[in-house]
């Protein structure tokens, strides 16, 4: 049954930037979901698989890829994927796991950017994006849907186009103190992640989610 409602809720995404589904398999205990051949290879293939220590995205690339990508389905943690190169989970121990967006918090809110940046790009990017990219997604992935920007203001923020937006953000109290996090109790999983971020069963997440959003189509990066 959760198969089937991915494979729906796949079927339905639009965007320029993500691709369609093009048929599904679901006999017996085969579970297949079929896309257009990646010549590029997927995004995550570049983050986090066998191309990311070629580092074929450089900024202007990942710069690029933000903007072009910008839609509701976890955004925010993308964002970070991009900027950090770091997964959306990390396990710290057999039992301990921790958001992406709990480790880069309290970084951003000491402003301290160039501990977020991928170490692959060799200090290779532009800072005050990076800046910007690193508030953008930290507002767009805490878990007060009514406090996140709308896509709009996202790419417009993003973009830097109005400096008195940039400060306001800066300037947001979700960056003035960060929550204490307590990873001794063997269980704990951040509640401002709990939306888009999913243990490995896939509880506590809306099914295709954060499949959706790592088939983004790469054009930017070189042929294979």
């Amino acid at each position: 049954m959760e198969f089937a409602v991915e494979v729906e809720i796949l079927a339905r995404v639009r965007h320029k930037n993500l691709l369609s589904l093009r048929g599904y398999c679901a006999e017996g205990q085969e579970r297949l979901i079929v896309y257009d051949y990646m010549p590029n290879l997927s995004l995550l293939s570049h983050l986090h698989g066998q191309h990311s220590a070629e580092c074929l995205l450089d900024w202007k690339r990942r710069m690029t890829i933000a903007i072009g990508s910008a839609e509701g389905i976890a955004f925010g943690i993308l964002l970070l994927e991009l900027a950090t190169g770091k997964k959306p989970l990390e396990k710290l121990s057999a039992t301990v796991k921790r958001t992406i967006t709990d480790w880069a918090l309290p970084l951003a809110c000491e402003r301290k950017f160039s501990e977020l940046a991928d170490p692959k790009l060799n200090g290779k990017y532009n800072e005050e994006e990076l800046k910007r990219v690193v508030f953008v997604s930290l507002v767009c992935a805490q878990n007060q849907p009514e406090r996140r920007p709308t896509m709009l203001d996202a790419i417009e923020l993003l973009k830097g186009e109005s400096k008195e937006r940039l400060s306001e953000l800066e300037n947001d109290e979700l960056f003035k103190a960060p929550p204490a996090v307590d990873y001794n109790d063997g269980s704990f999983v951040a509640e401002d992640s709990s939306e888009f971020i999913s243990e490995d069963r896939g509880e506590g997440r809306e099914p295709g989610s954060d499949r959706e959003v790592r088939e983004i189509v790469n054009e930017n990066t070189h042929d294979s």
